[in-house]
């Protein structure tokens, strides 16, 4: 055969990769564009089975993300071993920005594994400050552990590299203010919501500290279906859930 022929052969051969990449790549942007809708609108409009058709071709998206990074919000409930190993591919694919130990970070808060949580978003925000996500979920893991200095030492670490820092300040004041805050909360893990019928009566007030110390106050406050009365003082009074808000009788104000 001659030469011309084989590099008919080749030129062909070249033409149809070529063709069959810019196939996959399209398919692939149709999928990233659903997804991005999702991750705008904070909500998963497709099934892990829908997503899992993405095409392996590029494994990067045009934002940068890796594709498995973007497919494993849609399983990391259900199935977070799959979600995981998503992931570890994903932060090969583009290991400079942080999004897989990001999203592991987030997922091992919503379950309430700190130390995982801690890890993940550590590394994600450290190795990858500009993001702020990253910073905003590194605060709320350090609320959740009341770790008041590790908030400052991270906020002093963005202080010496930004010179625009307003939306960081903020998540600092914030995340700040709600750890020490969380060092008067004691939290019962059989807490529950509660009827207005089963406030009825008197009631003696106290706190409780970490540690289990209790601390008995001489006043009580007591219910009726109407009223809350605490020493002299007298409300009108309303419950949802945890919270009880008090008006004033003439007015009907909340306090």
């Amino acid at each position: 055969m001659s030469k011309s022929f084989y590099f008919k052969v080749l030129v062909f051969s070249i033409l149809f990769l070529c063709s069959y990449i810019l196939y996959l790549t399209f398919i692939s942007f149709r999928y990233q564009n659903k997804i991005n809708i999702d991750i705008k609108n904070k909500k998963l409009s497709m099934s892990f089975d829908e997503v899992s058709k993405i095409p392996s071709i590029p494994n990067v998206g045009v934002t940068t993300l890796p594709i498995n990074a973007l497919k494993a919000p849609y399983i990391i409930n259900q199935d977070p071993k799959v979600a995981y190993e998503l992931l570890v591919k994903a932060s090969n694919h583009n290991p400079y920005i942080y999004y897989s130990e990001y999203l592991l970070a987030s997922y091992f808060l919503t379950i309430k594994n700190y130390d995982s949580a801690y890890f993940y978003s550590n590394k994600a925000f450290y190795n990858w400050p500009k993001n702020l996500d990253h910073y905003k979920l590194y605060n709320r893991v350090l609320e959740a552990e009341k770790d008041t200095s590790e908030i400052l030492k991270a906020y002093s670490y963005i202080n010496e590299r930004f010179e625009s820092k307003e939306k960081y300040y903020l998540s600092f004041i914030d995340s700040y203010s709600n750890a020490k805050l969380r060092y008067l909360i004691f939290e019962y893990k059989d807490s529950r919501s509660v009827k207005r019928n089963e406030l009825l009566g008197d009631w003696q007030q106290m706190y409780e500290y970490e540690g289990g110390k209790i601390s008995y106050l001489k006043n009580q406050i007591s219910f009726t279906k109407t009223f809350f009365s605490n020493g002299n003082n007298k409300y009108l009074y309303d419950i949802k859930n945890d919270t009880l808000n008090l008006k004033f009788v003439s007015t009907s104000q909340i306090i």
